[in-house]
């Protein structure tokens, strides 16, 4: 009985153990991670300025609006291929986001600093062995041919069990995000989005797309392409959407192009020379 209950106790505590190191090596950080819509391994290759590093810069920021966030990067030259957004109630290690950086091929992840949302109370039940022991005694009289004979015995029993008991644990609570981008290659330095309904119904057509961000020190940063200016044409030909748009740059790569916009209702022309 004592062997088969070291045992159990044993394996309860190697069980224990197993599950401990298991929780503490998840990471919400890789098993939340989303990749923006698009951003294919095959897309990353294509727009990256070169290979990804060995490990990504790291910078860190306040909880925030998070297109602002990426808009503020865009401008620098980089772009979002995916995030990390969870609620967790252990510390969770920022070594986990630059390993998950490293894993998606990031230039840069930003983290953004833990904001406690409160703290839970629960038990955890904690087993633990037992024993109980009780003791008997006892006489018996042997009758024979001589005088009889009373013999007198005494004896233990230990019995082996175990108990359970709740320990009452408070764990905080935070919500967390990494967010992960590349260096893109500059060929015009402008983000670009489709036409929305309304706009579509002011210009009375469905072709065109409109400037969203201009990148620092870009080709179209240098030609003076604004925020908010509409494509309508390059080099002669209508723009139809983003997807064509992008099409258009890259048969262009490298030359000099003609972009037709529309400013505050105004037709006007750029000249911009492309990068490669």
């Amino acid at each position: 009985m004592r062997t088969d209950l070291y045992i159990k106790v044993k394996f309860f505590t190697f069980a224990l153990t197993i599950s401990v190191i298991l929780t503490g090596c998840a990471t919400g950080y890789k098993d939340f991670y989303k990749a923006v819509n698009g951003a294919t391994p095959e897309l990353i290759a294509a727009r990256r300025a070169g290979p990804p590093p060995a490990t990504p810069a790291v910078e860190r920021a306040q909880p925030g609006d998070k297109k602002l966030i990426v808009a503020a990067y865009e401008k620098r030259g980089f772009s979002l291929i995916g995030y990390s957004a969870f609620n967790s109630g252990k510390n969770e290690s920022e070594r986990a986001a630059i390993q998950q950086g490293q894993e998606v091929g990031a230039d840069l992840v930003l983290i953004l600093n833990p904001k406690y949302t409160g703290s839970v109370t629960t038990s955890v039940p904690i087993v633990t062995p037992t024993t109980s022991k009780s003791y008997s005694s006892g006489t018996a009289t042997a009758y024979g041919a001589g005088a009889p004979v009373t013999a007198y015995a005494n004896s233990t029993t230990t019995t082996y069990g175990t108990t359970t008991n709740y320990v009452p644990i408070t764990v905080n609570r935070s919500d967390y995000a990494a967010l992960y981008f590349i260096k893109i290659r500059i060929r015009l330095g402008a983000i670009f989005r489709n036409l929305s309904d309304l706009e579509r119904q002011d210009l009375q057509t469905n072709k065109g797309v409109v400037i969203n961000a201009i990148v620092d020190g870009s080709p179209a940063f240098d030609a003076d392409i604004l925020i908010g200016d509409m494509v309508l044409s390059v080099d002669g030909q209508a723009v139809t959407n983003v997807t064509g748009l992008q099409a258009m740059l890259a048969e262009r790569a490298g030359k000099q192009i003609t972009f037709g916009l529309l400013r505050r209702g105004q037709k006007i022309e750029k000249n911009i020379q492309l990068g490669m």
